[in-house]
């Protein structure tokens, strides 16, 4: 079974999640710490505004009949606690009995810890264990549900002033709960945004891969939607581009198989009928060498055909290796290569062509050149002329091939460079001619960064122009 973390939108989940959930955590850790901190320093606030208040309530309980009087100085109070404590104290314990929530004490002790004065609410705890450090000291802590301030010794005294904190203990554990409930609610929306955009933002992903599952299965139309501006949008946009060339290679692939087929099939037809037919009975030699020779004529058709073919897929798909040459140069072989078929076709040629520097494959543009004055030559009337020359211009090199013969229609001329395409539907394979020579011409210019146009007028002849590169 296929793990769920194998998903990219699960491991994104995942991750998000769990950084999610610890950013969290530590914020209301923080947070209650603080609020926890903020509700003990009030707490201890109050206890030392009460331990004054505390203080000058004894303070006036010992003197009450004259209020303008000095206060009591402090050894005078002490002396008076320790020996008239239950006198003084019976009044004013009075106010500190009862022990409801928020309930305040006092507890004055003596230095070896022992009760000197309390109120009657004071809690039960152990004896007071005395420092044996010298030196006023202040401690304030928590005891259960209470929060108790020490200060002592202090003229050998030591103050105990506490509180109940209950509720404040309360408030403190609901404000945690909402905070840890708050944290979990945004921690479970945040999981439900992260999963929605995570999988918004991954959607592509899944269109391109439907896309191309539908294209593996044969429907090479299919193409991904690219309605978005995001990086996987100009992803599948580039996706679209891959499929459109090879959708144009597939549908190439198929037509140049149909088109080699009902090609070869002219030839082999007619080798076959003609090899059937001298067959049936005894032939005088004239028929035989006829029939030789017409089975001849039909392979040697085939071979063209092959030959031109194993070319094309060659210039399409070998990588070319480029370096210095002289189309001028090139141009006389062709010329000198062609001028029988010249002669035999009756076209005269003139090549005007100087040195002309040229980066590419010299052996494949000779046969670029060869194909184009061939081309010339064979679809021209007998007395006819084709021109042929080559010279730079602009930082490029231009070869140009024309002729006056009966020129190209302008409806075919978008489609002379298919191949098995004939401008005169009046050739068939049998006028010696492929179809495929001007096919080989655009794929080697193709290879060479070049660019091929042609120019015609019917009746007037036809120019021919490729412009290479220097470099």
């Amino acid at each position: 079974m296929k793990s769920p973390l194998h998903s990219i939108r699960w491991r994104i989940q995942v991750w998000h999640g769990l950084l999610l959930l610890f950013v969290l955590m530590a914020f209301c850790l923080t947070a209650a710490r603080m609020a926890q901190k903020d509700h003990f320093r009030r707490i201890d606030r109050d206890l030392e505004r009460t331990e004054r208040e505390i203080f000058h309530k004894l303070q006036h309980s010992i003197m009450p009949d004259d209020e303008k009087a000095p206060p009591m100085p402090p050894e005078l109070l002490f002396k008076t606690l320790r020996d008239e404590k239950q006198d003084i104290w019976r009044d004013f314990a009075a106010a500190y009995e009862n022990q409801d929530p928020g309930y305040v004490y006092f507890s004055i002790r003596d230095a070896d810890g022992s009760v000197l004065l309390q109120t009657p609410n004071t809690p039960d705890s152990e004896k007071l264990q005395v420092s044996g450090e010298q030196g006023f000291t202040e401690e304030v802590h928590s005891i259960d549900n209470r929060r108790e301030m020490v200060r002592g010794p202090w003229r050998k005294l030591h103050f105990i002033v506490g509180r109940d904190i209950s509720r404040e203990l309360e408030e403190m554990q609901h404000f945690k709960t909402r905070l840890f409930l708050t944290g979990l609610g945004v921690w479970m929306v945040s999981l439900l945004g992260g999963w929605l955009l995570a999988g918004n933002a991954l959607k592509p992903i899944a269109t391109i891969s439907n896309t191309a599952f539908r294209i593996a299965e044969g429907n090479l139309e299919k193409r991904i939607d690219t309605s978005g501006n995001s990086e996987l949008d100009e992803l599948a946009r580039v996706l679209n581009q891959t499929f459109d060339r090879l959708h144009t290679a597939f549908n190439r692939q198929k037509r140049f198989t149909a088109d080699a087929s009902h090609e070869l099939r002219t030839p082999v037809t007619a080798l076959l009928t003609e090899s059937e037919r001298i067959l049936r009975r005894e032939r005088s030699c004239d028929e035989y060498r006829e029939a030789i020779m017409a089975c001849h004529n039909s392979g040697r058709r085939m071979s063209q055909l092959i030959e031109a073919l194993l070319m094309l897929s060659q210039q399409e798909n070998s990588t070319v290796t480029k370096e210095q040459c002289d189309m001028g140069s090139i141009l006389k072989d062709v010329v000198e290569q062609l001028l029988p078929l010249a002669e035999k076709c009756g076209v005269s040629v003139t090549c005007h062509s100087n040195v002309t520097p040229c980066y590419g494959d010299a052996a494949a543009l000779f046969i670029l050149a060869r194909n184009l004055v061939a081309n010339a030559i064979g679809h021209n009337h007998r007395g006819g002329h084709v021109w042929v020359e080559s010279f730079c211009e602009n930082q490029a090199c231009l070869l140009k091939v024309s002729d006056d013969g009966p020129g190209i229609a302008e409806e075919d001329l978008p489609h002379i460079f298919e191949r098995f395409y004939r401008a005169d539907k009046a050739r068939t394979g049998t006028s010696g001619h492929t179809g495929l020579g001007l096919a080989i011409v655009n794929a080697i210019a193709q290879k060479h960064d070049a660019a091929v146009n042609v120019e015609s007028t019917l009746g007037h002849g036809a120019l021919f122009t490729v412009r290479f590169p220097r470099h």
